[in-house]
């Protein structure tokens, strides 16, 4: 939960600079690329990371990343104030609240759609049309196979469980004659 917080200071604070200068979609693609770039590397990434390596040269390290990738000044600057309050390792989780507040600007929310069996596009495309009626935004749904649902669909956004599936239509169906 902390962390979550943390994440979200750094992120709303990214984005706030990035709305005033209008690139904020900018912002997120540098950051989208040096994170990336930090999974192929992982001793580079895990050197920036990890508190062991002595600061001055994390510091070196990181502006050495900077100029390679030609980072933004704001990008730039969080990152550095990430490395000497020790919290690189928030990185995944600011790109994700990042990732989240260009969706709620932009009107758009993004979700999951869980289902027995794959799903072909347009279904998935109808329910993202039912849904974007409902929640007034467009949606953005990732369809994943789970075998658990027997059959139907559950769709998970933001938290809220949308449940149309054949075990809990079963569930629903108990829960009413046992009330009988």
């Amino acid at each position: 939960m902390i962390s979550q917080s943390i994440a979200k200071r750094y992120a709303r604070g990214l984005f706030a600079v990035g709305e005033k200068d209008g690139k904020y979609r900018v912002y997120y693609e540098e950051l989208d690329a040096i994170l990336r770039y930090f999974k192929e590397e992982q001793k580079l990434g895990n050197a920036l990371m990890l508190p062991i390596t002595e600061m001055k040269k994390r510091k070196e390290l990181l502006g050495d990343v900077m100029r390679a990738f030609g980072a933004s000044l704001p990008l730039a600057n969080i990152f550095s104030m990430l490395l000497e309050n020790n919290r690189m390792g928030y990185l995944p989780l600011i790109k994700d609240v990042y990732g989240e507040l260009i969706d709620d600007k932009e009107g758009r929310v993004r979700g999951t759609l869980l289902s027995a069996y794959p799903l072909d596009d347009s279904t998935k495309v109808r329910i993202e049309e039912v849904l974007k009626e409902k929640l007034h935004k467009e949606v953005v749904l990732s369809a994943i196979e789970d075998k658990s649902l027997m059959g139907g669909v559950k769709v998970v956004i933001k938290g809220t469980i949308i449940d149309g599936s054949a075990k809990r239509q079963l569930e629903l169906l108990k829960e009413n004659i046992l009330k009988e």
